[in-house]
């Protein structure tokens, strides 16, 4: 009777355990919580602002290439002209040769003109490339530290971007409780600046 005593409060104390086990491997499922990234940065209001940011100096880019292409055009059509004229058996030999000469001229012209355009189209679109990089990378630390402050003040153990895909382009998070996706929340946040203006510094 005494074994069968012992051995019930060990089953007991067996269960017991068992049981705050699960308890607590349920508190911490339930200190998971999903971000969706792709969202979060979209709808984050500086995001919208890079985005204008980048388009004006994109268009400035294409303004001053659009003078760079009318000057070539001027010089290849100049150019056309003089080849015209130095192939015109009605001019003389002599005209014909400087014209001949003058086209050559014009020709190296043109075709340094033309790899001056190579060479600014390859130099602004590495600047506007960086340019996104920074602003991206500027935006998402931003957005990460609010998650991370978040999840502090909440006593969250983990968030995880449910955005993400694997290498065959499936979800990677391919169920979620949809009360365990705090993007809104982190909107809220993110935007709630919006519309501020920046605190002047008091010299």
């Amino acid at each position: 009777m005494r074994s069968m005593t012992v051995k019930g409060l060990v089953v007991l104390a067996g269960c017991t355990i068992l049981s705050g086990l699960t308890l607590e491997a349920r508190g911490a499922e339930m200190q998971i919580v999903f971000v969706n990234m792709d969202r979060a940065f979209t709808g984050f209001y500086k995001t919208k602002l890079a985005d204008e940011q980048l388009k004006k100096q994109a268009e400035e880019f294409n303004e001053e290439r659009k003078k760079l292409t009318a000057e070539f055009e001027k010089l290849q059509g100049q150019f056309n002209i003089l080849r015209d004229e130095a192939q015109n058996t009605a001019l003389s030999e002599d005209t014909r040769a400087t014209k001949r000469s003058a086209a050559e001229e014009k020709l190296i012209e043109t075709r340094d003109m033309e790899t001056r355009i190579r060479r600014f189209d390859e130099a602004r679109q590495k600047q506007l490339d960086d340019q996104t990089r920074r602003m991206r990378k500027r935006i998402v630390d931003e957005i990460r530290q609010v998650i991370q402050t978040y999840a502090r003040g909440e006593g969250l153990s983990t968030v995880i971007d449910s955005s993400g895909q694997s290498f065959n382009g499936v979800e990677l998070v391919l169920y979620q409780d949809v009360r365990s996706d705090i993007t809104d929340t982190i909107l809220e946040q993110l935007n709630k600046t919006e519309g501020e203006k920046p605190v002047e510094s008091k010299k």
